[in-house]
Formats: C-alpha cells, structure tokens, sequence
C-alpha cells in the first residue's frame, strides 16, 4: 500500500524547508511519455488542465526532533505525465526520472471525536470515487510553511478558518507505492463537528464526507477497505500511533509498509 519513510511528532519549528535546483533525471523516454500523458490530457480536459508550480522532493533527513526537506520547483505536467501515469517508468530509470511532488494529507479529528477523510468525486486526476485525507500538493513560496499549506487547503476543501483549527502536527512522510509519490502526512484537531463539516464541504472534489470514530475498533474495521487510498490508510494508522497507548497501530504501520 505505502512505503513508511519516517514518523515522528514534529512541531512547525521543527519542520525545516532548503531550496536547490531540480536534478530530475532527463531521459529522452521519459519526456516522451510526458508529452503524450499531457496531450491526452489535454484533449479530454481542454482549458481545465493547468500546469500548476509544485515542489519536489529532492533529499530529506528526519530525527526526533527534526523533520529537513530538501526541495525543489517543479509542476503538474511532469508529475501527470511520470507518477501520476506513469510511474512505472522508474523500474526502467530511476525513481530520480520522476517528478516526485510533495503531496499534504492531514488526518483531521472533529469535535465530536471523529477523523474525516474526503469520499472523492469521478472527476478528479487520481483515485477518483475513493476515500483520500482532506489534501492537495505542496507549492513553492520561499518562505515555504508546510503547516500554513496544511491551513490553505482545509480552508479550500473545508472552509476552514485558522480559529477552527488546532495543535497540528506533522507526524509522517510515507509514499504511496503505486503513484510512488511521497506524501507528508498531519494530524489536527478542529473545533467543528462532523455534522458541520459535512454542511461545509466543497463539493467541487468530493462526493462527501467519510467519518471514521477515533478508536481503536473503528479504525481496525476500516484500514484494510479497498476504498481508501494507500494515503488514507497511512494517515489513520499515523494518528493511532501518535496516540502512545495504541502500540498496534506501529506494529500495523510495518504490516502495511515495507522499509
């Protein structure tokens, strides 16, 4: 399902951001299929494609008390065109032949003691009509705060404001193993109950919202369902293990990736 790459408890002062130059490998192949992942995309969406600024991921190091991300500009094309579709592609090349973007997932715990993922429409570029975290990909600002993009896009899906969100925290880097695209993952707590944010949601992405009861039973029953995405089962069994009692969800946490 995913590769777990670090795990943590990282606060924003320990999340630390340095920008470098781009060093995707460039083989003639790989740009071929670019281009025409972008043509085909382009002719089934016309105007709604847009090659939107993301960053990539191109080094990083994690201690107790450190979370470093190396990173680098990149955008939608090459990533359309390499995990997105074709991330098969580094079997051949390298995985350094990938665009490998930043992707934000936050596992968001309601007043009333639920976690809320997002059940997403058949219109969106990937994993359409699954079950995915409240999320959206990193984009470059330089300062970059990894915890206000974690704020813009709960404003955006949720509507959100800053006083209906609290204690966030990065607590996971995994990678979806068949997008191999990594993936920071968040915990945070929202003074807003299921029932408000289901009125709430933007629809634009989402169908509706999947609540998930925070305990252990519940999250048990649902990590193995087929509808959530690899992403989605990392960020619940994430938020079990930052609760310390709930040494299962480490040992499941290895069930479910491969170091």
């Amino acid at each position: 399902m995913f590769d777990l790459r670090a795990a943590g408890d990282w606060l924003p002062q320990q999340v630390t951001v340095a920008w470098t130059q781009n060093t995707r490998k460039i083989v003639p192949e790989v740009e071929r299929a670019i281009d025409d992942a972008w043509s085909a995309a382009a002719t089934r969406l016309g105007d709604k494609l847009f090659d939107g600024p993301m960053c990539r991921l191109e080094k990083w190091s994690a201690t107790r008390n450190q979370l470093s991300l190396t990173l680098s500009r990149t955008s939608y094309r090459p990533f359309l065109g390499t995990n997105l579709y074709n991330a098969h592609l580094a079997d051949a090349y390298g995985r350094e032949a990938l665009a490998n973007p930043v992707g934000l997932s936050t596992a968001l715990q309601t007043r009333d003691d639920y976690l809320l993922l997002g059940r997403r429409n058949n219109a969106v570029a990937y994993y359409p009509n699954r079950v995915h975290p409240f999320a959206g990909a990193l984009e470059p600002a330089d300062p970059l705060d990894v915890f206000a993009e974690i704020r813009r896009e709960l404003r955006e899906e949720l509507r959100l404001t800053s006083a209906d969100v609290k204690d966030i925290r990065c607590v996971g880097l995994v990678e979806d193993r068949s997008l191999r695209q990594p993936e920071l993952i968040f915990i945070a707590a929202t003074t807003r109950t299921k029932a408000e944010l289901e009125e709430q949601l933007d629809r634009t992405e989402h169908l509706a919202v999947c609540a998930v009861k925070a305990e252990r039973s519940a999250i048990e029953r649902v990590v193995s369902d087929p509808l959530l995405t690899p992403v989605a089962a990392a960020s619940l069994l994430l938020w079990a293990a930052h609760a310390v009692e709930w040494g299962w969800a480490q040992v499941a946490l290895r069930v479910y990736s491969v170091k």
